[in-house]
This record gives structure tokens, C-alpha cells and sequence, in this order.
């Protein structure tokens, strides 16, 4: 992580912190506001909900100050309606795998092969943790990977090597599939069995709010979590305050700032299973966004500056003229302007 963002990152992150009065942490339910008393623009939401009701959406929740301020539902959904958060996941786990990393079970620099010696083929064993998360394994990107029933045993046995690690980056199902055996053999437990453990529970997500895939006994690193649109808002409530939960530190900040960092020069928009808009992918969205994306834009963007979250959720392919980005936009610019 380059030195000026991180640095950058963190003043974000204490100007949050330093609005921290008025935060509402959600306890069983969360607090509900109108926009204007949260200096947001009725109108200017409404032009969202216009947005993700003519876009194949399900679910659309935008939380400022650590309240909702707007959330809707279509085609049936409600509140108790999950959906699967796809890529979502990816970055659930990077979260998991930092608190490993905190508690001296994993490191960024420990190899594949430390964890599972008969990786094949051998140059597989050389991948790095670091590398898992940034998506620079070079393992072979297999498209139909996600319909195996076999992706573990396949993952670290079958699938070739199409380039050194660290020498490509590759946007890979398949390769970082290789995290959820390391990450069991270091820890002992599934993702998202310590996930449950160290975030979900002491931030309030109860067990009916969420289910976790497994094939052949692990849980998929880069998808499987299904959950609704609130559940997801406290995720992204906890890390825009830097992985802090009201007064308790639930995930280490200094992980989730390098975390949504860029991770390699490769791809600056990528850090470790998150996405970030330091490049401007995401056009009139502030530089400071990040973002868990996964299939179909079922997302959680995070807006430090603007002490802001936004949710969308859907089950149905988007149609062509699909641009998250533009949703995306629509919530920041309903901001007022102090």
C-alpha cells in the first residue's frame, strides 16, 4: 500500500471517527431517519429508487451517519428476503484471513505448500497468501469452475499453472479457492464458521440472516454467503469505522486499510479482495470509496467522506445498459453539500 493513500485513508477515517457522536449503531433493529435530517436529498434518492426499480433490482439501502435513510424492495422482496452476495463473499474473507493473520495463524508471506505439501503442480505450493487475496496466483482461471461439485479437490491438484506467481494479475475464482483449505489448516475452523465467531455475532447478525455454501466440506472463499440488504449494512457500517464496532475493535484497522488499498501495481483498483476508486472507477463517486462487488451487483459501496453506505441486491442477470456505477453516483450526489 502506497505511503500517501494510507495516509490519506486514515485522515478519512478520523474525520468519521471524529462524527462518531452521531453515529446510531444499529442494535436488533436499526434507526430509521428521514434524508434531510441526515443532510441527504429526498429527490435525489428517489432518482436511485427510479434507478434500481428500472434496473433488475431486489433490494436498494442507503445508511449515513449509521442510520437508514432510504431502503426499498422489489418484485416481492422484503426485509427478511436473502440473496446471494456472490463476490460479496471475497471480501468476507479477506476479513477472516486478516484476523488470522492477527492472531499469528497465517501470514501474508506463508506459501500454499506450507499448508497443503501435495499441491500440484509444484510451483502451486509457491503461491503466497498475499498473492490469494490480490487475485496474482496465476493459477488457471477455469470459467466454469463455480459449477463443479469437485473445486477443491480440483483447485489444488488438477488446476494448472498459467504463470508465475505474482506475474499476472487475474481476476480468479479458481485460485483463490486454494484459501478456504489453507485458511482451515491454519486455523482449524471453516471461514465462515470463524467468521460467525468474530464478526457476524458481535456485530449483531443472527444465524437466520445468513447461510454459507460448502462443496467437498469448505466453504467457498470467493462466493457462497447469502444475506439480506440490512445485514449487509452492518458490514458496511463496521468497516467505515475501520473495522471498529461502537467501542469495541472487531477486525484490525491497520488490515482493513491496507485491505482496501491497492494490493500490486497490476490492477491499483484492487487491494486484498476489495475494490477501490482510487483509479476513478466509479466516475463522480469520491476517491475514497470502496467497494465488496460480486455477481449481478449485489454490493456494498463505503464512503468515508461522506459517512456513507449503499446497498443493492438483486437475483436477476442486469440487462445491457446496466452501470452500477451510475446508482452508485446518484447516492453520493444526494449528499448536500455542508
Amino acid at each position: 500500500m502506497s505511503r500517501p493513500f494510507a495516509l490519506a485513508l486514515l485522515c478519512v477515517v478520523l474525520c468519521v471517527r471524529g462524527a462518531a457522536g452521531q453515529t446510531a449503531w444499529p442494535g436488533e433493529e436499526w434507526e430509521t431517519a428521514t434524508p434531510a435530517s441526515q443532510g441527504m436529498d429526498a429527490d435525489g434518492l428517489e432518482q436511485a429508487r427510479v434507478w434500481l426499480e428500472s434496473h433488475n433490482s431486489k433490494s436498494g439501502v442507503v445508511i449515513r451517519h449509521g442510520r437508514i435513510v432510504a431502503e426499498w424492495y422489489f418484485g416481492g422482496a422484503d426485509r427478511q428476503s436473502k440473496f446471494a452476495a456472490y463476490s460479496t463473499s471475497k471480501s468476507l474473507s479477506s476479513m477472516a484471513t486478516g484476523l488470522a493473520i492477527a492472531d499469528g495463524k497465517l501470514g501474508l508471506d506463508h506459501t500454499v505448500g506450507r499448508y497443503l505439501p501435495d499441491a500440484s503442480p509444484e510451483t502451486k505450493r509457491d503461491v503466497t497468501v498475499k498473492q490469494l487475496l490480490s487475485m496474482t496466483t496465476g493459477v488457471h482461471n477455469d470459467t466454469t469452475f463455480p459449477q463443479r461439485e469437485d473445486q477443491f479437490s480440483y483447485a489444488v491438484k488438477t488446476a494448472a499453472m498459467d504463470h508465475a506467481p505474482g506475474a499476472k494479475w487475474d481476476y480468479n475464482n479458481t485460485g483463490l479457492a486454494l484459501l478456504s483449505p489453507v485458511f482451515r489448516n491454519a486455523t482449524g475452523k471453516e471461514i465462515d464458521e470463524f467468521l460467525n465467531d468474530r464478526v457476524f455475532r458481535p456485530i449483531g447478525m443472527r444465524a437466520e440472516d445468513w447461510k454459507w455454501e460448502h462443496r467437498e466440506g469448505h466453504a467457498l472463499p470467493y462466493s457462497g454467503c447469502h444475506t439480506t440488504g440490512r445485514t449487509l449494512g452492518r458490514i458496511g457500517l463496521l468497516v467505515l469505522h475501520h473495522g471498529k464496532w461502537q467501542d469495541k475493535q472487531i477486525v484490525p484497522a491497520a488490515w482493513l486499510a491496507e485491505s482496501v488499498a491497492a494490493s500490486q501495481e497490476l490492477n491499483k483498483s484492487y487491494g486484498y479482495l476489495w475494490w477501490n476508486n482510487s483509479t476513478k472507477k466509479w466516475p463522480g463517486v469520491p476517491t475514497d470509496a470502496f467497494a465488496a462487488l460480486g455477481k449481478w451487483d449485489n454490493n456494498i459501496l463505503v464512503v468515508p467522506s461522506l459517512d456513507l453506505i449503499v446497498i443493492r441486491q438483486s437475483d436477476l442477470a442486469p440487462g445491457k445498459d446496466h452501470q452500477i456505477a451510475e446508482y452508485f453516483r446518484m447516492a453520493c450526489e444526494a449528499v448536500k453539500k455542508p
